[in-house]
Formats: structure tokens, sequence, C-alpha cells
């Protein structure tokens, strides 16, 4: 299966980027949000607020705690295993809430571990195009 995407400009950024609308689910809750498709992230990453709407009950105590540095300084995350779907695809991943990552405009990042292992991505920087393509 293929999905095609257009990139778009969210927030006060004026460049384009490879946001995706993506749902994520935990048990018997899900959301709809936009991430960004992010080759250099390492895992797929949320503000830790959508763990409070997806499993308001999870103990925080109960899952493992990292640390997370890149660009914007380091962090604190959680990793929990959720679904993430793309259109009505769904597949499990090992996800990263935290609270000090809050993207205004959006609701995470599709990173490496997980997201990329589920499909063959291609950038079209020129088109403006992102293309998922399933193995």
């Amino acid at each position: 299966m293929t999905h095609t995407f257009k990139y778009q400009t969210i927030g006060s950024s004026k460049l384009p980027r490879p946001f995706i609308p993506l749902t994520l689910r935990y048990h018997n809750q899900s959301l709809k949000i936009k991430a960004l498709v992010d080759s250099g992230a390492d895992f797929c990453m949320f503000d830790g607020a959508l763990l409070n709407l997806l499993a308001p009950d999870i103990n925080l105590n109960t899952l493992e705690e990292i640390k997370l540095g890149g660009v914007g300084g380091t962090a604190r995350g959680y990793v929990t295993h959720i679904e993430i779907g793309v259109d009505n695809t769904f597949f499990s991943v090992p996800a990263v809430f935290s609270f000090e990552f809050s993207p205004d405009e959006f609701g995470g990042l599709a990173g490496q571990l997980g997201f990329f292992d589920a499909f063959k991505i291609q950038f079209d920087r020129a088109n403006k195009s992102l293309v998922l393509k399933q193995p």
C-alpha cells in the first residue's frame, strides 16, 4: 500500500515540511494528530499531554524513563507501546512521551524506531511531497 502526502506549512514557520496525519491508539482510546516525519529523530515522540488523553490512568512510575537530547536541549521522556495509524493501517511502536517536549502547532515526531521500520519513505523536497510505501 502507498500513501502520498503533500508538505504543509504549520504554525509560525513559513517552510513547508513533511507533516502527516496520524492516529495514536492505546487500548480503546484514540487521537488524531499531525506529526512531522523526522529522519533525525530516533524515536516516535509525542507531547506528554497526549499520553494523559490516551491513557489517563497510566502510572508514569511503571514506564521506562529515558533522557532525550537534540537541538532543543535535553528532556526526560517515558516509553510505552502504542499503535500508530496511517490512514487505516495500524502498527505497534515504542513511543516516547515527554512533558518537556511541547510542539505548539503539532502533536509529535514520527521517528526511526517503529515508524521508519514500517515503511519505505521517499522525501521529495522539490515537489514538496512524501511517499510512504509498505513493504
